[in-house]
């Protein structure tokens, strides 16, 4: 519908300005006394420009080649025009019968030097006063080879100082038919693409500006910016406005901008927070492109636009991986993940594949989720050979299997002579899991035991267990499976592991991973509402999925045997403050009390079963410092395994008899601080500790 809007509003104005053209501004006038003949002119100029700039369309979409050759044909005149100019200027008269080997020689010649310098590879529509350069050096040898040839020609009769004027004739044609070109391409894109504001005045928004006039998404309109000496004044033709101005969300939307693309260099997580929350009533959703250094060495166009990486809305500040951590367990080394095609396993992937192993072996249940992460690392792997052809590319073996069965699982390790293995596979989401015990327990606890144990048997270096906040004093089966898991690590640890070193890695919620608050919120946004939030005080920690998986392989790097590891969430974040800052960044309004014709509304639903409002990262409230600031490990107490191994044993009796309430009670025998949540409440969590029966 846009499009065509779009388009009828393009035809309208081209319309219009034809009749101007044609008529006239008198006539014009005459029949329309209300228009001023200064904006009877403008329609008519703006017309004018938009005609010729059709033209200079048409010929900018030659092939390159044909470009240079017009190029070349028109500065092969300018030298003609230059030479005949100059000799008028200085001797009133042009002597064709002793010059006309110059007027043959120097314009071929001038364009043969203009080729070789370079003038002929610049992009005239992008150009800048640095592309002048070459073209007055150009110039310049084009001179000074006049001055040659004229004396060789007529030594006697010709002042010198021809030269000098075709030269300065010279330089301005060639400037002036180039910056009319600039012109004109210009003026044939000035009424397309979206309008916007551009948030950040500077250097980095002065070169988004010419990315976005370069192109035909955008059309900047206006500048917000925070600094008060640029307000109310124009830069690059656009007028800055101060953000915090009670008049600029009227002014914005009154030229019709529902779009503010950011543009400030350096931001900490903190203070993106607060322009966000500073940009709530503007009603224009909040996008930004890839990366300052894309935007500066003119790598992205405004197509690469998007919204606000939602990590910045937790202002949340990632630490940059340590090189050496990340390559210790994975360069050179064959490497297996489990539950390879889920939201963490994938992006373990993608993280690993760079790092150089020897091998990677992908292990899934799902034969949809390993085709598309196969995918993935194959236009990874060709991105990486693009960017250095003589890189060794790791084989990637893809393995259907189900790590409930540990024969599965060792013919695996053995076939490919695993060295390091992240076992990622688990149920997570709560309430799936839930009302699905079971299977939540086959595959959390007794995939973790066939995992750690094939592990052991067939001598893997190191075994990495990914766990869950869910763990610690858990009301929900997830997170007592997993804290299950936990303690299976930690007792085969301590009772002997061989040489496999055994650790875990206890972390919270992954911004945008399959059944994610974001991306059910985003969904439920697009689809005009409401979003469902369970209750208003309900808190999560959260991080990136890289981020996440990036701390994941540092930790395993830092395993010397039993180890827990802690990842350094951050500070908690209120999940209905999450989904106000996505609605305004969808550029929507809130509906609620105070704004009753909002566009979207937050509904409550009432906690879900296993959930708690609030998620803890210690049992114990001890853990230590590791040598990377994110990571710390935990002391915490755990069954060994003589004592571990019978309960196990009555999970499997109980499952075979096959009622729920009964494994949810065996639960509760060995999971510390287990207080099923099967009729959920809002209260926060007693975190009294019990002892274990």
């Amino acid at each position: 519908m846009k499009e065509v809007t779009d388009h009828g509003r393009a035809n309208h104005s081209a319309i219009w300005h034809g009749i101007v053209s044609f008529f006239g501004v008198s006539k014009l006038q005459s029949i329309f006394p209300d228009m001023t003949s200064d904006s009877l002119y403008m329609v008519q100029n703006k017309g004018i420009k938009r005609i010729l700039g059709g033209y200079a369309d048409k010929l900018n979409s030659l092939e390159q080649s044909k470009k240079q050759l017009f190029a070349q044909l028109l500065d092969i005149a300018f030298v003609f025009v230059a030479l005949v100019a100059a000799n008028v200027l200085r001797l009133s008269s042009v002597n064709f019968a002793k010059l006309w080997p110059l007027f043959i020689v120097l314009p071929v010649a001038t364009a043969l030097i203009f080729n070789r310098i370079g003038v002929y590879k610049m992009v005239i529509r992008f150009s800048g006063t640095d592309e002048l350069a070459p073209l007055a050096k150009g110039v310049i040898a084009s001179s000074l080879l006049l001055l040659i040839v004229q004396y060789l020609l007529a030594p006697n009769p010709n002042p010198r100082s021809i030269f000098i004027i075709y030269g300065l004739v010279l330089f301005f044609l060639c400037v002036a038919a180039r910056q009319t070109w600039k012109w004109l391409a210009d003026g044939a894109t000035a009424d397309r693409g979206v309008p916007i504001a551009i948030y950040g005045a500077g250097a980095l928004g002065r070169q988004v500006m010419q990315i976005c006039r370069n192109g035909v998404d955008y059309l900047p309109v206006v500048w917000l910016d925070d600094n008060a000496k640029y307000h109310g004044r124009e830069l690059s033709k656009l007028m800055v406005l101060d953000p915090k101005a009670p008049s600029t969300p009227a002014m914005l939307k009154s030229r019709g901008i529902e779009t503010i693309l950011m543009a400030i260099p350096h931001l900490d997580g903190s203070r993106m927070k607060e322009l966000l929350e500073s940009l709530q009533t503007f009603d224009c959703r909040v996008q930004t492109l890839p990366s300052i250094e894309d935007i500066m060495e003119n790598r992205v166009t405004t197509r690469d636009a998007k919204t606000l990486p939602l990590e910045e809305l937790i202002g949340r500040q990632p630490v940059a991986p340590d090189p050496a951590l990340m390559r210790k367990n994975i360069t050179d080394k064959v490497v297996m993940v489990t539950g390879a095609g889920g939201s963490v396993g994938s992006e373990l992937c993608r993280q690993i594949l760079p790092l150089a192993p020897r091998a990677l072996v992908l292990f899934d249940i799902s034969e949809a989720a390993m085709y598309q992460i196969d995918s993935d690392l194959k236009a990874l792997s060709a991105e990486l050979a693009a960017d250095d052809e003589g890189r060794h590319l790791p084989a990637v073996h893809c393995v259907l299997g189900n790590v409930v069965f540990k024969s599965e699982l060792l013919h695996t390790l053995n076939t490919y002579a695993v060295q390091t293995l992240f076992h990622a596979a688990a149920y997570k989401h709560v309430p799936m899991v839930e009302s699905n015990p079971q299977p939540a327990i086959r595959t959390n606890v007794f995939g973790s035991l066939a995992a750690v144990e094939a592990a052991i048997e067939t001598g893997v270096e190191n075994f990495l267990l990914i766990s869950t906040d869910k763990a610690v004093r858990p009301t929900n089966v997830m997170g007592a499976t997993k804290r299950v898991a936990e303690m299976m690590v930690q007792a085969k640890a301590a009772s002997g592991s061989g040489n496999t070193k055994l650790c875990m890695v206890r972390f919270g919620n992954v911004i945008g991973s399959s059944g994610s608050v974001v991306p059910k919120f985003s969904e439920q946004i697009k689809n005009g509402g409401p979003i469902t939030v369970t209750h208003k005080d309900i808190v999560r920690y959260f991080m990136s999925i890289p981020e996440a998986a990036q701390l994941v392989i540092q930790a395993s790097a830092l395993c010397e045997g039993g180890d827990l590891f802690l990842l350094d969430m951050g500070q908690p974040v209120q999940i209905v403050d999450l989904a106000k800052s996505l609605v305004y960044l969808h550029g929507k309004t809130l509906k609620d009390e105070q704004n009753p014709y909002g566009t979207i509304e937050i509904q409550y639903t009432g906690l879900r079963e296993g959930e708690k409002l609030f998620e803890e990262l210690l049992i114990d409230e001890t853990a230590q410092s590791t040598i990377h600031p994110k990571i710390s490990r935990a002391e915490e107490g755990f069954l060994e395994w003589r004592e571990l191994s019978p309960v196990l044993d009555r999970f499997l009796s109980v499952m075979q008899s096959d009622p729920d309430n009964e494994m949810v009670d065996q639960l509760k025998n060995v999971v510390r601080g287990y207080k099923p949540n099967r009729t959920a409440t809002a209260e926060k969590p007693d975190t009294t500790l019990e002892p274990i029966d």
